[in-house]
Formats: structure tokens, sequence, C-alpha cells
């Protein structure tokens, strides 16, 4: 666990991420933050894509924002043409194909936290996903990757630092295009702000495909209290399947406008 901390605090000295100032949240019975519930991001869109976008049919509604600190992604110059190969075949999308959408997509929908010493549990309310949060000090583990990664965490005052390694190639942070490799390292921070908000915030380091770590964050609040997690039928009517020629949609050029 010495080296994931190391890491940790390595990530923290980049993103320059402060704790909740003045909230000071409940405890549990166990006495630890309690941040259990539902929540509901603010995401601007992230869905369809982390950086500013124009509203359309696959884009949604318009984000002028974004969610990422600056609005650009430092790609080195071979990702960024994959970028623009991958923004022009959504098809492509893992999450179109009812795949999990991995962290810090699966963040961008709604999801209940549920609280003890040892683990944290995270159920997302798409795809069915959900992921314990190991808090007993254990390393991740080696010769390891998953969709939603493995992830480790521990408690600054009342803010839950999260650090999820273990990501394998295949999830994608949005259905713009933008991708990463097997060695993302995502360092998360639910941090209290009052009663009914968090602030998620994330750094996010990948080598292999960035030329430096970079930073996101929205708002999550707290879901009504007759709010209830519907079931995700993915694959219920798909119909996009029969629209493929040889692994790329026969699409015309302008599909993708408004």
């Amino acid at each position: 666990m010495k080296a994931n901390m190391l890491i940790c605090a390595s990530l923290l000295a980049v993103s320059g991420f402060g704790q909740s100032k003045g909230y000071v949240p409940p405890r549990t019975s166990d006495g630890l933050p309690d941040l259990e519930g539902m929540w509901q991001p603010r995401a601007n869109g992230a869905a369809y894509s982390i950086l500013p976008h124009p509203g359309g049919f696959f884009l949604g509604a318009e984000s002028k924002e974004g969610v990422v600190q600056g609005g650009v992604l430092p790609y080195q110059p071979w990702a960024a043409a994959q970028v623009k190969e991958l923004t022009q075949h959504m098809e492509f999308d893992p999450t179109g194909h009812c795949h999990y959408e991995g962290i810090p997509h699966a963040m961008y929908f709604g999801f209940q936290i549920v609280e003890t010493p040892k683990y944290i549990a995270v159920m997302h309310e798409n795809m069915h996903a959900w992921r314990i949060i190991y808090m007993d000090g254990s390393p991740h583990p080696r010769d390891y990757s998953a969709w939603m990664g493995d992830s480790r965490g521990y408690w600054e005052g009342s803010t839950l630092v999260v650090d999820v390694a273990d990501n394998n190639d295949k999830s994608v942070f949005d259905m713009a295009g933008h991708f990463h490799s097997d060695v993302l390292h995502v360092l998360e921070r639910f941090i209290p702000v009052d009663a009914n908000t968090m602030r998620y915030e994330a750094t996010l380091d990948d080598p292999k495909v960035f030329t430096r770590p970079w930073k996101m964050g929205f708002p999550l609040k707290r879901a009504p209290k007759d709010y209830q997690f519907l079931e995700s039928g993915c694959f219920e009517d798909e119909r996009d399947q029969e629209h493929l020629v040889k692994g790329k949609a026969a699409l015309p050029a302008d599909h993708y406008k408004q």
C-alpha cells in the first residue's frame, strides 16, 4: 500500500484539490463521515462528451463548459489523431454495446453509496455496474484489469479519496471518442459541500496517451427521498447492430450534426 500512497500523494499535489470548507457532515453509526444515499450528478452532458460540445442527435444538450478543467485534453499527437477517427464512428463506443462504462464514466449517472469501516459500496444505476472501495489499507491486486478498475480508498477529513487502478483499455470517457490506455490511474475525491451537495473531482494520469495529468469535476446532488433506481435494459429492442457494415456504420457525413 505504501507505493499506492506515494502515487496518490503525487497526484494530489498535481490536482491542487482542497477539502470542503466549513461544512462537517454527520457521522454514521460507525463514526464515518456520512456520505450514504443516492446521488445525482450535474455533469454537463459528460456522457456525450467531457469537453464543451454543441447539441445534436448523439451529443444531447449543448454544454459550453464540459467537465474538464481548462476545456482541453492533453493528448499525445498519435492519440489526438485516433480521437478524430473515433469521433466519426460513435458505433465503436463500448457503452453503446452495453459494456461497463468504467471510472469516471460511470460517475455521470445516478449512484448509491453504502458505507462500512472496511468497505464502501458504490452501486451505479447505469449498466447495473457496481464497485467495492476497499478501506482496509490493502494494495491493488497484481496482474488484474477490469472495466471498473480496482478501487482503494481512505478518508482525508470528511473527504473520501479513492485510488482507481487496474483499468483495462476498453472503457472510454464518453461517446465522443475520448479514450485511455490500460495504465490509466484515477484519483477521485468526494467532497461534502452541504447536506445535499458533494463535489466530485478526479485527477487522471495516463502516460501512454496523454502528455500530462489532467482534472475534471462536477457537483453531485442528493436524490429526492422518493427517487429509486430503474432497471437498465440496454439490449431491449436494439436496432443499431443491423446498420453496421464490417464494424463501421454506413452513415451520411452529417449524421451527427443537429
